[in-house]
């Protein structure tokens, strides 16, 4: 009983009322499948980062919360909207519905002065949710090269780590397993376009709202978009590694979840790292001058 009645203060609040509404629906979201939660997270994250900047002094009026009120309850049946499009599940049950969901909340709390406040969280989930259509934009003019590139890469790294294997054409490769031959083919999906494009745009928006200097933020775009790409590389090694020794049937099931998995590992890493960046500089430093010699005067 005084738990409930702890939780019942707390959500008289409208600052922890309204982060309460809004995370709600990852959980749903998350129950029904947990990876397409990921953009609706970030975007979560991120307008609470922008805790201090919502204008929690100002309450919407009666029109606006009826409003926002109506779009809260049509987010939920987007999906029937978008059905007819054929989408994936990640648009149909995940991110626009949130999207949605977001926009309708601040609506409803706030009123239309406060959709400034929460542009960038919003612009964060709707590009990223966009980035499959770009994905396939790309495709038609980059495949020929990206592909055949990805395989050469992948092929040095197998041979090197000792396994056999040769390339069938550009875009298959062919272990040559103790059962015999298996041939598997890459594809512009396998080479991580897709997580390339929501590193990127994750990261713009990281850094518009960064105080660093312009060198600082070209630095650490190089050191990410480049670790994304290592990141993808690894992850089709691993696979591959796995259908060399444990066939295709494993290898297919760590194919599953080993590219969400370490997508975020490594987006976690890297915010947690940048986040961090002032700090580790001087650390390097420290050691930097601990194991350099003194020069004599």
């Amino acid at each position: 009983m005084q738990r409930l009645k702890t939780i019942e203060v707390l959500l008289r609040n409208r600052v922890n009322l309204f982060y309460f509404l809004a995370f709600i629906p990852l959980v749903l979201i998350s129950y029904f499948h947990i990876f397409n939660a990921i953009i609706p997270t970030f975007g979560f994250l991120l307008l609470f980062m922008k805790r201090e900047d919502l204008p929690f002094h100002i309450k919407a009026t009666p029109t606006e919360r009826a409003l926002g009120l109506i779009l809260i309850f049509a987010s939920f049946f987007l999906y029937y909207l978008l059905a007819p499009f054929k989408l994936s599940s990640r648009y149909l049950y995940a991110a626009p519905n949130y999207i949605a969901y977001i926009f309708s909340l601040c609506l409803t709390f706030f009123g239309v002065s406060s959709l400034k406040k929460v542009f960038t969280p919003l612009f964060l989930m709707v590009a990223t949710s966009s980035s499959p259509f770009i994905s396939r934009w790309l495709q038609q003019y980059l495949s020929p090269y990206v592909v055949p590139f990805f395989v050469n890469i992948t092929v040095g790294i197998l041979k090197f780590l000792g396994i056999s294997v040769t390339t069938g054409s550009q875009d298959v490769i062919i272990l040559q397993t103790w059962n015999g031959p298996l041939p598997l083919q890459i594809i512009w999906n396998c080479v991580g376009v897709d997580s390339m494009l929501i590193f990127s745009i994750i990261l713009v928006v990281m850094l518009f709202e960064d105080t660093s200097d312009i060198k600082t933020k070209l630095l650490w775009s190089f050191i990410g978009v480049l670790g994304t790409f290592l990141v993808n590389v690894f992850r089709v090694t691993l696979i591959f590694i796995t259908d060399y020794y444990y066939g295709a049937e494993a290898g297919a099931n760590l194919h599953f979840s080993v590219g969400y998995i370490l997508f975020i590992a490594w987006l976690a890493f890297f915010m947690f790292t940048f986040s961090k960046r002032q700090v580790i500089l001087r650390r390097m430093q420290q050691i930097w001058l601990v194991f350099t010699p003194k020069r004599a005067h």
